[in-house]
């Protein structure tokens, strides 16, 4: 017959098992920490070592306070100055010509003065050819004149009556003008035969050799009471 274990002896021997266990872990971990560090400060070491070394080897400049400060250096010698070569200045001015004006010199001042045109002085003639007329012959002109003329008052209150020559000029275009009493009766009378001559229309104008030219005409008007 096999003894029964004990439960809470086989738990206390695990237990032990395992902080041995864990406690071995710790020391290993430990070892390898060490181990490391000491790695580390070996390297430092080395690289101060090397630093040192370093420094060693520079030159060391010795500072002395009382010693005079080192003259400066000299300075580069200056570039000599380049020759300016001065041209004289040729007078390059022209000679001007002075004009001298001798103020008691007696000066002739000329103005041109333009002679205005003749006015062409239009021919005017006596005797033509063909004799201006008004336009449809005499018998119109008088029935012209007998519509027209306005027998003055005055004279016919005081019977006064007659012939009036009436000279005028029938213009190349059959205008009438320049119109005046050669020979007259009274200034009733001249006056109105004057008026009436000068209201005509265009006559037709006389002719020299076929062109129409200026003409005197001298017309008879009769006044009569009847």
């Amino acid at each position: 017959m096999k003894p029964k274990k004990n439960p809470l002896v086989d738990a206390e021997d695990i237990k032990s098992r395992t902080v041995y266990v864990l406690s071995g872990l710790v020391l290993v971990t430990a070892f390898i920490l060490c181990l490391v560090e000491y790695k580390k400060i070996d390297l430092a070491g080395a690289s101060i070592e090397s630093s040192l070394s370093t420094l060693e080897d520079e030159e060391v400049v010795e500072i002395n306070p009382n010693k005079p400060p080192p003259p400066p250096p000299p300075p580069p010698p200056q570039a000599p100055p380049e020759e300016v070569e001065v041209l004289e200045e040729e007078d390059e001015r022209e000679e001007t010509n002075v004009i001298i004006i001798d103020q008691e010199a007696d000066i002739d001042i000329v103005i041109e003065v333009e002679e205005e045109p003749e006015p062409v002085v239009e021919q005017i003639f006596d005797v033509v050819e063909e004799n201006p007329e008004f336009v449809g012959g005499m018998q119109k002109l008088y029935e012209y004149l007998g519509k027209n003329i306005q027998y003055p008052e005055m004279a016919k209150e005081n019977g006064i009556q007659g012939k009036v020559f009436v000279q005028f000029v029938v213009w190349k275009d059959g205008t009438i003008k320049d119109v005046k009493i050669v020979k007259g009766v009274h200034k009733t009378l001249d006056g109105e035969a004057q008026r009436v001559v000068k209201s005509m229309p265009k006559w037709t104008p006389g002719k020299q050799r076929g062109t129409a030219v200026n003409a005197r005409f001298t017309l008879p008007i009769k006044f009569r009471i009847s």
